[in-house]
């Protein structure tokens, strides 16, 4: 114990309060009545991290189904290109063969992989994969409200929280990829990446404001929704429905509407499946301006300039040096990596690394504490000696070397993972003597066996109030010439409570 919550830093769990602001129309006409009569439903006796941990095990059931149902994310062949007279007209021409018809690696999956090529998943599992999401949107939205309900609001729900939204990030991309017939492709790669990216850049906004800020429309709300729609409809239509050009479904073809025919340039007509991705790297582009932009304001006002964020950006170099090192390392051998059923796997340690460094970067902001450096993600220098070996040949001297190496990484993946949740989860329960995913009930004071928990010691010797002595640590209020504190522009933002 100990290891990553240091005894010096641990009384800084005291100072959090939860902060958030929810903008969306949806979340406060729609969905809130509905998960404020949902949350009655729960006994107060289960936990909330119970009702987090039950909607991720959800996700993990659509998984499993997944990679018996269809490993290669994928439904037959694309249609016939339009350079060889087809109707197939994508943002960018295919540069490698349709992921189906190859092998798997994997004797679990090569069955399945093969019967993929030429049979389509069953259309209800897809349906499955709408329930499921919807129901972890439901139950992670809920969540906060059996805190407040029970009396056990704190840290460790926040951490809890965000680690299994964090894994859920990886999971969701690869359901939604299969759902959108996409395959084991560079565009599933790409899904990947910006999925990720949209969710570290709210949590490093969040580190440095003090607030989780959601937008009109957010990726937790009207995202999460916006992939049940395609998962419904992918239950009516099929996988490969999201192959049929834009223009075709709304009946504008240049075959048959004349306007676009007289035209005198290409029309594309554009797969629906890249119109979905076009749609999300145009809601990435507004995430990055909105966080950054808050946490330019979240800056002291005496000190606030363009060079001001020069550090905070600089803080996003850990994420990005994963991802550069995860994509050089598919890039390395992309026959393999990413052109079998091999992909799974990796895309499962990239996912674990992930959420690793969500979760580090989660527990800074609850303790107060500097921006976790490069050198403590042990999974991220596992993967960029794993990316820099591909390319050397140093152990990966075969494909079955590689397939080994991965499987390490996995491997190692979960071991570095379930250390840090058994430390971290072991260390907060141990200060505030509470139970992770059962609500532990405690005699009154004065009844036997009664005695205050660690982190009740620390507050009557007024430990909560603290300052505060690392530089490094974002302010998020500044104080005037009176010593009166006053929150910055970005704090008056962001007090609505959720």
């Amino acid at each position: 114990m100990g290891i990553y919550i240091p005894a010096s830093k641990r009384d800084r769990l005291l100072k959090y309060k939860y902060s958030s602001t929810d903008l969306s129309l949806t979340s406060k006409y729609v969905l809130n009545p509905f998960w404020n009569k949902l949350v009655l439903v729960f006994p107060k006796s289960m936990a909330p991290n119970a009702i987090t941990l039950l909607g991720l095990s959800l996700i993990f059931l659509n998984f499993i189904s997944l990679l018996y149902y269809n490993p290669t994310m994928s439904v037959g062949y694309k249609p016939l290109h339009v350079s060889k007279g087809g109707a197939w007209d994508p943002l960018f021409p295919p540069t490698a063969p349709h992921s189906s018809a190859l092998s798997s690696w994997f004797s679990w999956l090569r069955g399945r992989a093969h019967e993929a090529a030429d049979q389509a998943a069953p259309r209800w599992l897809y349906w499955t994969f709408a329930a499921g999401l919807f129901a972890y949107q439901s139950l992670d939205a809920i969540d906060g409200k059996q805190a407040r309900r029970t009396g056990t609001s704190g840290p460790l729900g926040e951490l809890f929280d965000h680690g299994c939204d964090a894994l859920n990030t990886t999971l969701g991309c690869l359901l939604t990829a299969s759902a959108l017939n996409l395959g084991l492709s560079w565009w599933t790669v790409a899904s990947l990446v910006a999925t990720n990216m949209n969710f570290y850049l709210t949590t490093w906004e969040e580190y440095h404001t003090g607030t989780l800020f959601l937008s009109a429309f957010s990726g937790p709300v009207e995202g999460i929704l916006l992939i049940v729609g395609v998962f419904t409809i992918t239950g009516f239509k099929g996988p490969e429905f999201w192959d049929t050009g834009v223009l075709t479904v709304l009946g504008l073809h240049p075959s048959t509407n004349e306007f676009f025919a007289s035209l005198p340039f290409h029309v594309k007509d554009l797969p629906l499946n890249d119109c979905f991705l076009v749609f999300s790297a145009i809601g990435l582009f507004f995430n990055i301006v909105s966080a950054t932009h808050n946490v330019y304001l979240s800056l002291p006002a005496s000190s606030r300039n363009i060079a001001s964020l020069v550090k905070p950006i600089t803080r996003l170099t850990p994420w990005a040096a994963h991802t550069a090192a995860m994509v050089s390392w598919l890039w390395s051998r992309e026959a393999l990596l990413l052109r079998t059923t091999l992909f799974l796997p990796f895309a499962l340690f990239w996912g674990i690394a992930f959420a690793h460094h969500v979760q580090l970067l989660i527990l800074a902001h609850l303790t107060k504490s500097p921006f976790p450096a490069a050198w403590k993600h042990p999974l991220l220098i596992l993967s960029a000696l794993a990316a820099a070996d591909a390319r050397v040949g140093l152990v990966q001297t075969s494909d079955e070397r590689v397939k080994q190496t991965v499987l390490v990484c996995l491997g190692l993946g979960v071991v570095v993972y379930a250390h840090f949740v058994w430390e971290v989860i072991g260390d907060i329960c141990a200060f505030y003597d509470i139970n992770c995913l059962t609500i532990k009930r405690k005699p009154a004071p004065g009844q036997p066996g009664a005695h205050p928990s660690p982190a009740e010691v620390a507050r009557a010797q007024g430990k909560a109030d603290a300052p505060i002595s690392d530089d490094d640590v974002p302010r998020t209020e500044t104080v005037d010439a009176t010593g009166v504190k006053k929150p910055t522009e970005a704090g008056l933002l962001k007090r609505e409570k959720k």
